[in-house]
């Protein structure tokens, strides 16, 4: 079936990504320039978050003697089984908004100085949200940490978690992250902004079920070993 220019209709070669005559590019050559802009924006928030992750590192080394978070004696035969971080997602509207404001005080300095102030306080804060944030789910125990000032640290034993939740909103369904719920014997913690969240949930939720079943069983031995000794 012939091809032709969809601004001047001289007919086309199939192959051709521009008219000879006018010079106006294809459909095919605008569908792989779309996809190529797809490709691009893709790379870009790639790159973004790669850049992130490395300042957040040299961010959190920076700190390291004023919150011991790793320095944890492991129980035996515990082993770590997933380890989530808070996603950069988390960074991205604070940043939207600082360039914003940003832009709008050049055009009105007076009037919009505050709101930048309020915009980068708001980033710094979250990001030292994002760079001291640490959930770790071993076969034995849950550890938890936020905040860098004012800490917020849990270790609880499986067998002591009562239950465990896990939600997220539009923008955390878009960049895949959620805040996870655990609640002990006393108290509720809330972790936001958790990088793959939902998986995390169903982990804590599946060694809880070990935990229980591991239990169960080690009680019944244990009565089966006690009723064998007094025959």
């Amino acid at each position: 079936m012939a091809k032709y220019c969809r601004n001047c209709g001289e007919e086309l070669e199939e192959d051709a990504s521009f008219c000879i005559a006018c010079g106006t590019k294809t459909d095919g050559s605008q569908s792989n320039s779309k996809s190529s802009t797809a490709d691009n924006i893709n790379k870009s928030f790639s790159k973004v978050n790669d850049t992130i992750d490395k300042f957040s590192n040299d961010f959190s080394d920076s700190f390291s003697d004023l919150f011991d978070i790793y320095k944890i004696n492991m129980i035996e035969d515990e082993k770590v089984i997933k380890r989530s971080k808070i996603h950069p997602g988390s960074l991205y509207i604070p940043i939207l908004f600082v360039i914003i404001t940003f832009i709008l005080m050049i055009l009105s300095f007076f009037m919009l100085t505050i709101l930048f102030i309020i915009a980068v306080a708001w980033l710094i804060i979250r990001f030292i949200s994002y760079s001291s944030t640490d959930l770790i789910l071993t076969n034995k125990r849950v550890f938890g940490k936020t905040g860098l000032i004012s800490t917020t640290q849990m270790q609880s034993p499986l067998n002591m978690i009562n239950s465990v939740s896990f939600n997220n909103g539009i923008i955390g369904k878009l960049f895949g992250y959620g805040t996870v719920q655990i609640v002990t014997a006393s108290t509720l913690y809330k972790f936001r902004y958790i990088t793959d969240g939902q998986t995390l949930y169903s982990d804590i939720f599946n060694q809880l079920e070990r935990t229980k079943k591991e239990t169960l069983q080690e009680q019944a031995e244990a009565i089966a070993k006690a009723i064998a000794n007094n025959k």
